[in-house]
């Protein structure tokens, strides 16, 4: 797999988080990368080292990213889902907006909306414009039906997944 590097920030354009990954697929319209257990991370509360797999969905055109996560073992985690700017990647590295609202899919089924309170912060903290704000929302929304639906990226299939298309 080809190395890229993923660069996040908030709305301010102060760093939330980068690191480097793999890239499994790149065509027009979608990115998939893999983050390793031991990858580096740096991120706005320090660095560290990640603890799972975690492969990474992202769209120029939609206002969310997708990470699939497994533990070490192999054993699927959750669907964490970046309420986030469409993302753009070139020369290699993908960047994107984290604009704070998550939608959390756990193995177990429940479904979790997280991070509204840094949302409602932020919105005054970095003047969101009002239009981002109901963006923010719909794309939850519209997230949260995908899963109820089971509409792909959202069919659970993601977690059959492994490097080199091991499974």
């Amino acid at each position: 797999m080809k190395p890229f590097n993923l660069r996040s920030t908030k709305y301010d354009g102060s760093e939330h988080y980068r690191y480097p990954a793999s890239i499994v697929r790149e065509e027009p319209g979608l990115l998939l990368l893999y983050k390793a257990p031991g990858t580096p991370v740096n991120g706005y509360r320090g660095s560290f080292l990640a603890k799972y797999h975690t492969l990474e969905y992202y769209w120029p055109d939609r206002y969310f990213n997708l990470s699939v996560i497994w533990y070490a073992n192999w054993q699927p985690r959750m669907h964490y889902i970046n309420i986030a700017t469409p993302a753009s990647w070139a020369e290699g590295t993908l960047s994107y907006v984290d604009l704070d609202l998550d939608v959390v899919w756990f193995a177990n089924g429940r479904v979790v909306l997280d991070d509204e309170d840094e949302f409602e912060l932020h919105q005054r903290r970095y003047s969101y414009p009002p239009e981002l704000i109901a963006q923010c929302w719909t794309s939850s929304h519209e997230v949260r039906a995908m899963i109820s639906r089971r509409e792909p990226p959202f069919d659970g299939e993601a977690y059959s997944w492994r490097p080199d298309g091991l499974a």
